[in-house]
């Protein structure tokens, strides 16, 4: 085992742990049982009869009034915004209603009319369990109010639950990152679309090993740009790494990646001119947002430096004013752009000084004069021990959005021989797909749920909720590492 460091011009400083042999690894039983659907909705269905005349409560406060009575965990309960009471059958008015029943009193004079206006959906919006639901039915049907009620067999059923079986890939069990110490993202994987289904993401960077033994299935494509194999070394490497962590499959091979069914593809970020290589950041963020839709994810793997010589300071690649403007432009298209906030180690609150720029410029320090907000995620890296600190080459500040392991990060790779390996990948560029991970993984959940795609800005501002503070958030000053299961528990993913 040997470390490689590269620094690149305009690109990423990484340090990889290249190791050639997969370990063998026994994974505990799955501990969530995801077999079948869940019961979230009852109808019930007054007995209107029984009711008080001078009863002033509404028929849906009645109702509530019932479940909470019948539900042991809410009888005492002030308010349950799980709780949701409406009419069974919305879909037409009231009146048409009531047209259709006369119209079958006289087609058929055996019919006895029924008062559908009675019938009510209670819908459980919560972390509510099938048994939990089950035992308000049995606990209604006592009521004197209640003239009937059943679990809506009829109601759409969610989605398949993902089929992972992440234990027999022999590297998961060192993939930390995916578990509560990390993104949460083996809790996301028991629910429908947690495991990025339904989801796109590119990766704009210089080159990959696409035909890697645990990518190859995925058929990533390179769309735009070219894949360079660069006399450094660091290219394939690094791609190759950046993708396993995201997309790796679930094949009996290596690791599981965080969303192994999104749709993964590249764009590369050098062009043919003249016969000659040249390097087009902007052009190949552009080309990105042109094969992307609303709600799909790109990962920027770059950062440019500053002006201090003889070592320039490394910062995020939105300091250049035409990668700033192409990262804008994607993101009002609604692309979530995850862009790293670089190695660099410097306090990003501070003024850079730009090559050819005379003017010292505070873009990334929130409420300064001058700062601009081009609507990208930008990404800290943190230790991967809890608690976890941030590592001293990541940048920080409050333009930091969040932060998720920057070591130890178990992916894809190739060696100096450019052959099939594993590696444990590090610094921001490692933290960034982990965060993009996360992203989808919410998207795919929230499409699985039926509900749209976040947009930049929303995702920015949900994807911290419930998160992991750093160490000394003050001092660290790389925001929160996103939990996967907070979201979900917390209902932040539902109606």
């Amino acid at each position: 085992m040997f470390t490689t460091d590269f620094r690149l011009p305009s690109g990423l400083v990484f340090a990889v742990f290249l190791a050639n042999n997969a370990l063998a690894a026994s994974i505990p039983p799955w501990p969530r049982d995801v077999r079948g659907a869940q019961l979230t909705s009852v109808a019930v269905k007054l007995n209107t009869e029984g009711l008080r005349a001078r009863d002033a409560r509404t028929r849906t406060e009645i109702v509530e009034d019932l479940v909470r009575r019948a539900h042991p965990s809410l009888k005492y309960a002030k308010r349950n915004p799980g709780l949701n009471v409406s009419p069974l059958i919305t879909s037409i008015s009231p009146e048409e209603l009531d047209e259709l029943v006369q119209r079958a009193v006289t087609n058929d004079p055996s019919y006895v009319p029924t008062d559908f206006s009675a019938w009510f959906k209670v819908h459980f919006a919560g972390n509510e369990t099938t048994e939990g639901v089950t035992e308000v039915l049995g606990n209604l049907i006592g009521f004197d109010e209640v003239a009937s009620c059943q679990p809506l067999a009829g109601a759409p059923q969610p989605a398949a639950v993902p089929k992972l079986k992440p234990g027999d890939d022999p590297l998961f069990k060192q993939q930390g990152y995916l578990t509560e110490a990390g993104i949460n993202v083996k809790y996301a994987w028991g629910f429908p679309g947690g495991d990025g289904a339904g989801t796109a993401v590119i990766d704009v960077e210089r080159g990959w090993q696409l035909e890697h033994e645990d990518l190859v299935a995925k058929n990533i494509t390179l769309l735009a740009g070219l894949n360079v194999l660069d006399r450094y070394g660091g290219n394939y490497p690094h791609g190759t790494a950046v993708l396993g962590e995201m997309l790796m499959v679930d094949n009996k091979i290596g690791g599981v990646g965080i969303i192994p069914n999104a749709k993964g593809n590249v764009v590369g970020t050098h062009r043919d001119v003249d016969g000659g290589l040249s390097e087009n950041q902007p052009e190949a963020i552009v080309d990105a947002a042109r094969f992307l839709k609303p709600g799909d994810a790109m990962v920027l793997e770059m950062q440019t430096g500053d002006a201090v010589e003889p070592n320039p300071n490394l910062w995020p690649i939105e300091i250049l004013d035409a990668e700033f403007e192409a990262i804008r432009l994607a993101v009002a298209l609604g692309i979530i752009v995850i862009e790293p906030a670089s190695n660099g180690g410097v306090n990003m609150d501070e003024p850079l000084m730009r090559v050819g720029d005379p003017t010292p410029r505070t873009f990334l320090k929130k409420g300064a004069p001058d700062f601009r907000d081009s609507g990208a995620i930008i990404v800290g890296s943190a230790t991967s021990g809890i608690p976890h600190a941030r590592l001293n080459s990541s940048n920080y500040g409050s333009r930091v959005d969040a932060y998720s392991w920057g070591e130890n990060i178990l992916t894809s790779s190739v060696n100096s021989a450019y052959e099939d390996i594993y590696t444990n990948f590090s610094g921001t560029s490692g933290a960034s797909p982990i965060i993009a991970g996360a992203v989808l993984s919410v998207q795919g959940m929230l499409a699985a749920n039926g509900r749209k795609k976040l947009t930049p800005a929303e995702m920015r501002k949900l994807i911290v909720v419930g998160g992991t503070p750093s160490a000394n958030p003050k001092s660290d000053k790389i925001g929160v590492q996103p939990n996967l299961k907070a979201l979900i528990d917390g209902g932040h993913l539902k109606d």
